[in-house]
């Protein structure tokens, strides 16, 4: 299989990094949209896994993780610091 050349690899890939960024989009996330959006995650990874093989799934599964953690930090990191100055001057 020539990775490259596949488009359902690429589509899965893209699937998996969209729904990786969902946590860092929303304002409140709930428990059950937790189990959700991780649920849908793992199911397009394993997709990935079971339609491509095992070491492009795990590329992908691991590129996409790394990659919902670091928005979800820089986004919990970007609203602190919004919320800083607010918290600042309301306790006075």
């Amino acid at each position: 299989m020539n990775i490259p050349q596949e488009p359902a690899y690429w589509l899965l890939s893209a699937g998996c990094l969209c729904v990786a960024s969902l946590p860092a989009l929303m304002r409140k996330i709930t428990k059950a949209r937790a189990i959700a959006i991780a649920a849908l995650w793992l199911a397009l990874c394993a997709a990935t896994i079971w339609q491509s093989g095992l070491l492009p799934g795990l590329a992908t599964t691991l590129v996409s993780g790394l990659w919902g953690v670091i928005l979800l930090a820089a986004s919990l990191i970007f609203s602190g610091i919004r919320s800083m100055p607010n918290q600042r001057f309301e306790e006075r």
